[in-house]
């Protein structure tokens, strides 16, 4: 009874850095370094442990390098909330099976190597005191480890305090329902004295969520102090240097390189670093920081809230640059980071850049930074916007398409106008608001207005839209979109309206245009809802025509030309995806959103490609350009003689009503 009444006793507030060596054992399965944990270590981590403590800050999120210790730091604070100040805890994994490989080869050993947390946290599976593999009870409380794959898993459960493991791998759409991290930050949101813990390893510059969430705070980072000099700097890869052989026989990866030389350079005085100096720096720096008063041991910002000063701690503290050559766990050095850079170097110089981004990853803590050369910049595209009037085509187009990206409450439209060689005129860019599943909603009727007037052309009077593909993707709003397609279709024959779907499954072989699928009419069961609207749905090879629209944004292929007087948001929209290589698909390069950027201004082009891909477009030859010219031409002709005063207009006639066949019951 006295253990169970203690357990229920709430523990005084200790800060997590004076807690831990006295109440958490680190098992001998976990680390060579088993026994009562040892702050020593990690003095990288004293100053994440006061934002960690601290009330003021909602948010802490660190970008760091792989195999640094955080994840036994988050299981440690885990054991500490539950046992001085129990709430209900989330854990936000990529998958479910991470967060029972957590549960099963990180807390549990913990907590039952630990007395003063074993008697609070139930690690059995008991279904009747609770417990299951991805979840263990404690009196107050509960810790819960969720995949990012199930929207079911990141929507139903409201906490206090939320851990986010490996953001840079969680899903980003749960089932078309947004990103997973967002959906675990609502669960939080209405709780007081709310803590969202957010890290990992950053992948690509401008794609990582970690890098994302790091630069929404204060961007600490951990200048160490020189014994000799006595300057700061951050530690840089830039300042390792290791010996190389003049001759000899050189090794089939590292070649004349000696790893095993590998020192740290004081970048100031050049004072020589081996592993033990660097390492004892370290601690020396945090250590006189915290006896200066320094609660965060050193780290400082490099980025200020509005209303804060330079020492005080922010709602949202976020810490970079942890790289492993700040580890100072015994049995780790720079030796094994050269090994590991000059493998990817070797492995770089016969093509596969894979290996230099995971050094970059896993090893710097940086995000890896593509060549500028494959990389669009939105300022200098909006720089090189052409000053012509909106919604009117330049002398060059002849052939005009739209392309229509459909969200929940508005429509995202782009025209352009293409002529010779493929190049193209943008015409417009903008959004209509309003419900897009209501196939009656005013935004429909607005479309209409936009994209089937008449455009003003520079050289022949007016032109029109020849091609317009709509996105159908989303569930949500399909019939509203197939209702519009097949009306719009009857209506407006001279124009080629099309319900258009992305191929989730496309990595650069589908062409951008292919024929739809034809109904089987004789097997009901394969009938789509789209059949069953009458529309045929096109497939669009989305990855070929990104590649195809990133080259000629970047001037290495047909010019792209855009209007300076479009919704100013466009050329942030235009460039919104990078192609990268993915984890989820095992490391094919794939377009991928950058975090907090729309992109339905990529899509809108992907899509009015594809509509004049559809229009043959792109094998069109200078034959087929001139009669579209003279067509052009000639309508020009007709309408200006049509607009004379002195021409007669004709008198309607009054239709002829054929005669009714013999036997007609119209004859009775």
């Amino acid at each position: 009874m006295e253990e169970v009444r203690q357990a229920w006793i709430p523990q005084p507030k200790i800060p997590l850095i004076e807690w831990l060596p006295d109440n958490i054992k680190l098992p001998s399965e976990d680390s060579d370094n088993a026994g009562y944990y040892r702050n020593d270590y990690v003095p990288y981590f004293w100053g994440v442990m006061h934002a960690l403590d601290n009330p003021v800050s909602w948010m802490v999120v660190m970008q760091k390098a792989a195999q640094i210790g955080w994840t036994v730091l988050l299981a440690t604070d885990i054991c500490k909330v539950a046992v001085t100040d129990p709430a209900r805890i989330l854990m936000l994994f990529p998958k479910d099976e991470k967060g029972r490989l957590f549960m099963d080869e990180k807390l549990v050993p913990i907590i039952e190597g630990s007395p003063a947390v074993n008697r609070v946290i139930d690690v059995t599976t008991s279904r009747k005191g609770g417990s299951r593999s991805t979840r263990k009870k404690f009196p107050g409380g509960e810790v819960r480890t969720i995949g990012s794959n199930s929207i079911s898993n990141v929507k139903s459960t409201t906490a206090r305090r939320g851990y986010v493991e490996e953001p840079d791998d969680t899903n980003k759409d749960v089932g078309d329902q947004g990103d997973s991290i967002r959906h675990l930050r609502e669960r939080l949101k209405r709780m007081r004295n709310k803590k969202l813990i957010i890290g990992g390893t950053p992948a690509v510059a401008d794609l990582s969520q970690v890098e994302h969430y790091t630069k929404l705070g204060t961007m600490r980072v951990l200048p160490v102090t020189c014994h000799d000099c006595g300057d700061s700097h951050v530690l840089d890869w830039e300042n390792v240097r290791w010996l190389k052989k003049e001759e000899g026989i050189p090794h089939p990866v590292f070649g004349l390189h000696q790893p095993d030389t590998a020192i740290y350079g004081c970048p100031e005085c050049g004072s020589e670093w081996d592993d033990y100096r660097r390492q004892a720096n370290i601690l020396q720096t945090c250590k006189t920081a915290r006896e200066n008063g320094d609660d965060f041991a050193g780290w400082v910002k490099t980025q200020c809230g509005e209303d804060f000063g330079p020492d005080e701690i922010e709602p949202i503290e976020t810490f970079m640059e942890l790289s492993e050559l700040y580890v100072c766990i015994p049995g780790t050095g720079l030796a094994d980071v050269v090994r590991d850079f000059l493998e990817a170097e070797h492995e770089a110089k016969s093509g596969d850049e894979s290996a230099r981004i995971v050094f970059q990853n896993n090893k710097l803590g940086r995000p890896y930074q593509y060549a500028a050369s494959r990389l669009l910049d939105h300022e200098k595209l909006q720089e090189a916007a052409e000053d012509y009037p909106e919604l009117s085509c330049p002398a060059g187009g002849l052939l005009v398409t739209v392309g229509i990206d459909v969200q929940h409450d508005r429509l995202a439209i782009t025209i352009r106008a293409f002529g010779r060689n493929e190049e193209s005129w943008q015409m417009f860019w903008g959004e209509i608001d309003g419900d897009t599943a209501d196939k009656r909603d005013s935004c429909w009727d607005a479309l209409d207005k936009l994209v089937f007037q008449p455009f003003k052309h520079e050289r022949f009077g007016e032109i029109r839209a020849a091609a317009v593909s709509i996105d159908s993707s989303d569930g949500g709003t399909s019939n509203a979109v197939y209702h519009w397609v097949r009306t719009r279709d009857k209506k407006h024959r001279g124009i080629l309206v099309m319900a258009i779907k992305g191929d989730s499954n496309d990595f650069g072989t589908k062409e951008i245009f292919t024929q739809p699928r034809q109904v089987d009419y004789n097997n009901p069961k394969r009938r789509t809802k789209a059949d069953r609207h009458g529309v045929r749905v096109y497939i669009v090879g989305t990855h070929k025509a990104k590649d195809l629209i990133a080259k000629r944004l970047l001037g290495t292929s047909a010019y792209m030309h855009s209007c300076k007087h479009v919704r100013q948001d466009y050329w942030e929209q235009v460039t919104a995806e990078v192609k990268a290589p993915s984890k989820k698909h095992k490391g094919r390069e794939t377009w991928q959103q950058r975090p907090g950027r729309p992109n339905e201004g990529t899509d809108t082009e992907v899509y009015a490609l594809h509509a004049a891909h559809a229009k043959g477009m792109h094998k069109y030859n200078e034959k087929k350009w001139s009669s579209i010219e003279l067509q052009l031409g000639q309508r020009t002709l007709f309408s200006e003689s049509d607009q004379s005063p002195d021409q007669p207009q004709p008198v309607p006639k009054k239709p002829h009503r054929p005669a009714q066949p013999v036997g007609s019951l119209l004859d009775s």
